[in-house]
């Protein structure tokens, strides 16, 4: 019987109808979604398959495959979607691990929705509550710990007691994590907060059971070191191609039909900090779609973002993956870009790195011309900027809609999205206060 349970509310453990994007639509408030579209294209419920889940959230993944290459047994850890929990906690159950991403609707997309919708609880939230319903009187019942980490986790400081939490895990899971679970297991008092270390990335290990809509790191961190981010307070680190594959290539094998690289900017990838290596790039994508062709997969291969001044200077990476996924106007690429404001002042005081190599005073110019190289290679992306930045003047929300104004001028084909600014846990802007 295992001993460690994963799990994660229905707003993440679920495929999306096999489309990622429509995760987005959980960032809602629940009075606005009716349940037939949440529970039936939005985040349909996974179903066990020999008692075990057929697939989870990549986080989740990642955690398993730390716990087994800290010497734990498959049989000792099991990932358990939401819906199966009380069927599968018992009293052998000594720990219930929690991914959580945005459990208090307080994440960017989802608090920009709730404004400009009218409030309310957002789906994410309202699953986390139904969620932690259940693992409080389980845990009444069984007595096990529970811990709890993930990208949203910095939303339960202090939430603690409320919903019976034994630790909030922050950071990265490799390393610390299976110490904290042993040390539960022996008897050991814990840490009520942990920050977990980062990990070289040759103590990473594969994931062994298959990730949702085929979803692969290729980096992780980012070295530019924007104030409101959070991942940029990781250290960068490119996974290596040999790791990548065999987690891209069992899922295939597993029967998921799908390949997505999550990244915080696919053109940093071999990079020696913002220094870019055109040649390994090439070679990710290479092996990449050599390996999807061998699964008779043919979709072009995605990947989560980019960012306009690495697309300037790797321009011969760009219009190589353009194709070598034999991209054109019908067959395109969608990936997030980081507009963030059109005011200088803003780009040097909060996301200084972002325009590197070029000077915050050129940002305009950066916007522009990348925008212009990306669509030439048939990449419409979704552009977000930022609303709120605390010393924000009139002055700087005009250059941002000049800026917008004039890419429309220039025949930009994409998509623009404004968020709020949060505070993000962790974040360089959250800790100045």
């Amino acid at each position: 019987m295992p001993k460690i349970i994963l799990t994660s509310d229905q707003a993440t453990f679920t495929d999306f109808s096999g489309s990622d994007a429509l995760g987005f639509g959980l960032c809602l408030p629940y009075r606005l979604v009716p349940a037939f579209v949440q529970y039936k294209v939005l985040s349909p419920p996974v179903q066990l398959v020999d008692d075990r889940a057929p697939f989870a959230p990549y986080s989740l993944c990642k955690v398993e495959a730390a716990l087994l290459a800290s010497g734990f047994k498959r049989d000792d850890v099991l990932i358990v979607p939401p819906n199966y929990l009380s069927n599968v906690i018992d009293k052998d159950v000594a720990v219930v691990g929690i991914h959580v991403l945005d459990p208090m609707g307080l994440a960017p997309v989802s608090w920009t929705l709730r404004v400009l919708t009218g409030g309310g609880v957002t789906c994410t939230r309202y699953e986390f509550e139904r969620l932690m319903k259940t693992i409080k009187n389980l845990k009444k019942k069984y007595g096990f710990k529970l811990v709890v980490g993930g990208p949203g986790v910095w939303q339960l400081r202090g939430l603690e007691d409320k919903y019976g939490i034994d630790v909030i895990f922050e950071g990265e899971a490799e390393l610390t994590f299976p110490k904290i679970v042993k040390d539960i297991l022996e008897g050991k008092e814990v840490p009520r907060h942990v920050w977990g270390e980062s990990p070289p990335p040759s103590l990473i290990p594969p994931i062994v059971t298959p990730s949702r809509n085929g979803i692969v790191q290729v980096t992780r961190g980012c070295p530019r070191r924007c104030r409101f981010c959070s991942p940029t307070m990781f250290n960068f680190r490119s996974i290596p191609l040999e790791t990548i594959l065999k987690e891209i290539e069992f899922n295939l094998r597993s029967g998921i039909r799908a390949i997505g690289l999550t990244t915080e900017d696919i053109l940093l990838y071999g990079a020696n900090g913002l220094n870019l290596n055109v040649d390994a790039i090439k070679k990710l994508f290479d092996n990449v779609i050599r390996l999807a062709r061998k699964y008779q997969v043919t979709d072009p291969i995605g990947f989560s973002h980019v960012t306009l001044s690495s697309a300037l200077v790797a321009k011969e990476a760009v219009e190589y993956i353009s194709e070598v996924n034999e991209l054109s106007n019908n067959r395109p690429l969608f990936p997030q870009v980081g507009l963030e404001s059109g005011s200088p002042r803003i780009v040097a005081k909060y996301f200084g790195g972002k325009p590197y190599p070029w000077k915050p005073s050129e940002w305009w110019d950066v916007v522009i011309n990348g925008s212009k190289l990306l669509n030439n290679n048939y990449w419409y992306p979704c552009y977000t900027y930022i609303i709120g930045f605390p010393d924000s003047t009139p002055n700087d929300y005009i250059l941002t809609i000049e800026l917008i104004d004039r890419l429309r001028e220039e025949g930009f084909k994409g998509w623009t999205f404004p968020l709020i600014l949060v505070p993000i846990g962790g974040t360089l802007i959250e800790r100045s206060g």
